[in-house]
């Protein structure tokens, strides 16, 4: 079940601490409250969109002390054990931190999850577990998992995140309500940066650099050189698309760090390029209209006029299919070489 077909009537829950996504969180609150909680969501989206947040929050309402419609108070004991990540009935688990490239949710990950499941709450009345980067289970990890999604505890509920609904398998995804969280509105993500004492210019650029992923926006406002380092990527990017000489060099570059294990780094990188070549293609149909990278429309505008409707087009799809090819391990210099010449093509 995707967001999209969540009842609309629910009212927003505020209590949540959570910003945005507010459809997702009334059918969770409502769920609570009529005591209709499955044992099982997976949560979908870019990362730095919220995911994990809205995970925690679901654990703290239900694990809050407080009356159903009054969870996630807040105040009480299970409430903030869950946001320090110390209550005894909530597990996750994740790719090792700094590692998460090279990685894959192991089959002893999933052992040591499917035992704490196995036991019985010891404070509250659910057992939860969150897994994180649900995507990158081994195949062994997720034959694992599945045999929990197939009969779990009727005590516990499982909260599953990954960035793409289509990169899980169908057997697990077919067990999950499926809830997706769209990117917020630009000025929602302006608005709360704002409000955290961002200056209204530096949170105009924040929000635009990640393209309404609010958690991602919070972390680089606390980082003084993460929005020089996203605007250099973005000029980087665009020089390869708009330069042949260095479309090649940016692809055997990128190659590189796909060897070296940076799979993560490579994959944000190619979806950037996405969105720059949908901005082109925009301008290509007309010049006026309105873009993501708005910073960058002077050089889009030029990439779209001199490679043309069709042009933009291929840079777009070809783009889109090294990512596929990433996702079946197709050789990563070859996919990344060949993306690099389809760029590299004839002006219009």
């Amino acid at each position: 079940m995707s967001d999209q077909g969540i009842a609309t009537v629910f009212e927003p829950q505020p209590r949540w601490p959570v910003i945005g996504h507010e459809r997702v969180i009334s059918y969770l609150a409502r769920a609570i409250q009529r005591g209709h909680v499955h044992h099982a969501y997976l949560l979908t989206g870019p990362a730095g969109i919220g995911r994990t947040t809205l995970a925690y929050a679901f654990a703290q309402a239900l694990l809050c002390e407080a009356v159903p419609e009054m969870r996630p108070c807040g105040r009480c004991r299970s409430c903030d054990r869950v946001l320090r990540r110390v209550h005894p009935d909530v597990t996750r688990v994740s790719l090792e931190q700094g590692r998460e490239e090279a990685k894959l949710l192991s089959i002893d990950q999933i052992r040591e999850l499917r035992a704490s499941l196995a036991l019985r709450p010891l404070e509250g009345a659910w057992r939860i577990a969150i897994v994180d980067d649900a995507e990158r289970l081994s195949r062994d990890a997720a034959d694992a998992l599945l045999k929990t999604l197939e009969e779990p505890p009727p005590y516990a509920v499982l909260l599953l995140i990954a960035e793409d609904l289509q990169s899980m398998p169908e057997t697990i995804r077919s067990r999950c309500h499926v809830l997706t969280l769209n990117p917020l509105p630009l000025t929602l993500v302006q608005q709360v940066l704002q409000e955290s004492g961002i200056a209204p210019e530096r949170a105009v650029r924040l929000a635009r650099a990640t393209r309404g992923r609010i958690a991602e926006a919070l972390r680089m406002a606390s980082d003084n050189a993460a929005l020089t380092r996203r605007e250099k990527q973005v000029a980087e990017v665009l020089a390869a698309l708009n330069e042949p000489l260095a479309a090649l060099g940016f692809a055997r570059r990128l190659a590189e760090q796909y060897r070296r294990g940076r799979r993560a780094v490579v994959e944000d990188t190619l979806r950037l390029a996405v969105e720059l070549w949908r901005d082109a293609l925009w301008l290509a149909a007309d010049l006026n209209a309105p873009i993501v990278y708005e910073e960058a429309r002077a050089a889009l505008q030029e990439l779209a006029r001199r490679k043309g409707l069709a042009g933009t087009a291929r840079g777009l799809r070809a783009t889109l299919q090294a990512l596929a090819d990433l996702e079946v391990n197709v050789q990563a210099r070859l996919a990344l070489d060949v993306a690099a010449m389809t760029w590299s093509e004839g002006n219009s």
